[in-house]
């Protein structure tokens, strides 16, 4: 038993040490929702964060050679990519973060290029550019901003006095490195663009099923599920709601049947919704139920809301091939405030809907 504990809180605390190196770079956690922006920001991080572990110590390692300028301008690299950290922490912006990343990282390729970088070695760190440009930018972005430093990468090589020739490399290196830089733009932009065809599907995909998740399939309103996350989640402090329930359906569906009766709870859906306000919501909220959500109205507005519902209905003819029938709506309607929670308020307006019920139906309660 006393190891099961001692195994227990060193999972804890081994979770712990986890979370907390993951919120150093994990910047754009909400809530706990890993959204996009929230991964932008957290991988965004991380290549700042290699950029720092990699230019600090090549800097420090150049200034130690004698090489000045390279080992100022690779400091001065990492202490930007640091800075881009606290500004990501604070900011959250990760479109102007990843500037930051990428530009500067252009910047220093030409100088290692021209240069030669440590014992002209300076060539070798091209290739981690389009994988970082294609994220940061995406594919088209990207891609032009890539032809763009091919261009200048070609000028450089070929048509200036660079340290090529005085390191003693083969001629046909210049060459080899710019068909294999083709190759590693070539092999990242499939890459790039599979990912963002699977991650636009994807989100298709989720907003299909939230859709599904949310919507009551006969009448295309919101469902029970749907309507409460709308009614959570709104920034209201106050609303109304009206809750209908079909008089004597059952009768209807005996009578005439289910398709009748799935025809006459789609119908009623759109009859329901046509008067609705703006900002208005409707659900189907369980068999032959409907709840009504106003705001920006007072009480007896909502009353007379549903009042003017439960006339039109009355006076409406149900037409389904040949049959012809009619049906009334029973209303019970109350507040939602400061005092009256939202659970409370479904309950208010349930206990008026059956006291309408109780009084002989085809009415609307308010106390």
């Amino acid at each position: 038993m006393a190891k099961k504990v001692s195994r227990i809180k060193t999972n804890k605390i081994k979770d712990k040490t986890t979370s907390t190196w993951l919120t150093f770079f994990y910047v754009g956690k909400n809530g706990g929702a890993f959204s996009e922006d929230a991964r932008r920001v957290f991988i965004i991080n991380l290549f700042a964060t290699v950029g720092v572990l990699f230019t600090l110590p090549l800097g420090l390692s150049s200034l130690y050679e004698g090489k000045v300028i390279l080992g100022v301008v690779l400091i001065f690299i990492a202490f930007l990519y640091s800075m881009n950290h606290v500004y990501l922490r604070y900011t959250h912006n990760h479109s102007m973060s990843g500037n930051f990343v990428i530009y500067p990282l252009y910047i220093l390729m030409v100088y290692l290029i021209y240069t030669g970088g440590v014992h002209g070695t300076g060539h070798v760190w091209i290739y981690c550019l389009p994988a970082v440009a294609l994220f940061l930018h995406g594919l088209k972005r990207g891609l032009i901003e890539l032809g763009l430093f091919t261009l200048v990468l070609v000028i450089v090589m070929f048509f200036m006095d660079s340290h090529f020739v005085e390191s003693g490399y083969h001629p046909a290196l210049k060459s080899r490195i710019l068909f294999s830089f083709f190759v590693v733009i070539f092999l990242s932009a499939i890459y790039e663009y599979s990912m963002s065809r699977s991650n636009q599907e994807l989100k298709e995909t989720t907003a299909k099923l939230k859709l599904v998740a949310n919507t009551d399939e006969l009448t295309e309103l919101l469902n029970r599920r749907g309507m409460m996350q709308r009614l959570e989640g709104t920034t209201y402090t106050s609303y109304h709601l009206l809750l209908a329930d079909v008089d004597f359906f059952k009768r209807i569906n005996d009578e005439y049947g289910h398709d009748v009766g799935d025809y006459a709870l789609a119908e009623l859906g759109r009859i329901i919704q046509k008067p609705l306000p703006k900002g208005g919501l409707v659900s189907r909220w369980g068999g032959e139920e409907f709840l009504v959500a106003v705001c920006d109205c007072t009480e007896l507005d909502a009353f007379n809301l549903a009042e003017s519902i439960r006339q039109e209905v009355e006076e409406h003819e149900f037409v389904y091939l040949d049959q012809k029938f009619r049906m009334t709506l029973s209303f019970g309607v109350a507040t939602m405030n400061e005092f009256t929670s939202l659970r409370e308020t479904i309950t208010l307006a349930d206990n008026r809907l059956y006291s309408a019920k109780r009084a002989g139906r085809n009415q609307t309660r308010r106390r």
